[in-house]
């Protein structure tokens, strides 16, 4: 089941919202989604504190309270992994949806032909995530990780450590590339540095030879790679973006 929040403070794009929404679900009944309307971000605000989040936001950029793009910063500081759609009336937004890894907008007023190939696109991909698993042989036994949480692996002291996006960790003594070979057929999983696996949908930027990741965690980049470290994530999510 993937679980959408749209969020708009106009009870007419909010109703809209509603429709399209009820429209692609019925159409697309091999994607069970679920959705709740939001009118204002304090309310969506609201209800994430005390309630697990969503596999996908529909944002308004523009609200009285918090714009999109700000409410998308307090959701991404949650350390949640989910794809974010912006609704807009220009597209110059599209560079600050960059910042907040948002996967893509729409312009007002939204075409059902838009909503439905922007929506099918970020479900489809959820769906996919979610059920992409990796098998691992660890100390208590085969364990399998969901690729969706998997932020990294860091090859440390002849182990190889998987972070997860809650934190917790795995040990395995398989090698780091055997484990690439196994994770290379997904784009977002990147060995930036010959000790690194990284998961580029958990990168927040890059500096001068680092790629930093959420929770202030910072890869190395050798001086020589950086250039082609720094192209595959700009393409990454400037494609992700459609910009």
């Amino acid at each position: 089941m993937i679980e959408i929040a749209l969020c708009d403070d106009s009870t007419e794009d909010i109703a809209a919202l509603k429709s399209h929404m009820e429209r692609f679900a019925a159409k697309h009944a091999e994607f069970p989604v679920m959705f709740r309307a939001f009118t204002s971000s304090s309310e969506l605000l609201s209800h994430l504190e005390t309630n697990n989040g969503f596999d996908l936001y529909i944002l308004d950029c523009i609200m009285p309270e918090l714009s999109g793009i700000q409410l998308a910063e307090r959701i991404r500081s949650r350390r949640e992994r989910a794809e974010i759609i912006f609704l807009t009336v220009s597209p110059e937004y599209a560079v600050d949806a960059f910042s907040v890894r948002a996967s893509g907008y729409l312009l007002k007023p939204v075409q059902k032909e838009k909503f439905d190939e922007e929506v099918f696109r970020a479900v489809q991909k959820l769906t996919h995530e979610k059920n992409a698993v990796l098998t691992v042989k660890t100390k208590d036994g085969m364990r399998r990780v969901q690729l969706h949480k998997l932020v990294m692996i860091e090859s440390f002291n002849h182990m190889r450590v998987l972070t997860m996006s809650d934190n917790s960790i795995l040990e395995t003594s398989t090698p780091l590339s055997e484990l690439f070979d196994r994770l290379s057929e997904y784009e977002n999983f990147y060995k930036p540095h010959r000790a690194y696996i990284v998961n580029l949908d958990y990168s927040m930027g890059i500096t001068h030879y680092e790629l930093l990741m959420i929770g202030n965690r910072q890869i190395p980049i050798p001086r020589k790679q950086f250039s082609a470290v720094q192209e595959i994530f700009s393409n990454y999510f400037f494609s992700r973006n459609n910009i």
